[in-house]
C-alpha cells in the first residue's frame, strides 16, 4: 500500500503518512522499537508538512513516539514526547477532554519510574 501511494499522491501525503504510522504500530508489536521510531518519526514529519503541529495525528505520532521511549527506559525522551502530546491535545479538545488522560497517564508512569513520586500525583 505504502508503494501506491508514494506512485500516486506522492511522498508528503497523509495516506503515506499513515501507512507509516501503521508500519510502525507492527514493528511496535514485534518489539522492534527503533524501525517502530524510524516510522513514526516519518509520519510526524508529513503529518507537520500537512496540517502543522496542532494536529490530532501529530499529537498521536507524539504519544507513540513516548511511548516507544518509555519502553526502552529512555524516560526524559519519553516524557518530551508525552508533554508534546499533551500540549496539542489540550489545544485541540481542552483540559477535561478524555483525550488527554492518556497523556497525563504516560507522565504519571515516567515520574513513577524516575522515583519522582509527587511529581507522578500532581
Amino acid at each position: 500500500a505504502l508503494e501506491i501511494y508514494i506512485d500516486n499522491y506522492g511522498y508528503n501525503h497523509r495516506d503515506v503518512a499513515q501507512c507509516y504510522f501503521g508500519i510502525g504500530k507492527v514493528y511496535w508489536i514485534q518489539s522492534r522499537y527503533e524501525d517502530t521510531l524510524a516510522n513514526y518519526a516519518k509520519a510526524l514529519e508529513i503529518y507537520i508538512d500537512n496540517y502543522g503541529y496542532n494536529h490530532r495525528d501529530v499529537a498521536q505520532c507524539y504519544f507513540g513516539i513516548g511511548k516507544v521511549y518509555w519502553n526502552q527506559s529512555r524516560y526524559e525522551d519519553a516524557l518530551a514526547n508525552y508533554e508534546n502530546a499533551l500540549e496539542i491535545r489540550i489545544h485541540k479538545y481542552g483540559r477535561k477532554h478524555r483525550h488527554i488522560t492518556p497523556c497525563y497517564l504516560g507522565i504519571g508512569n515516567v515520574y513513577w519510574n524516575q522515583a519522582r513520586y509527587e511529581d507522578a500525583l500532581a
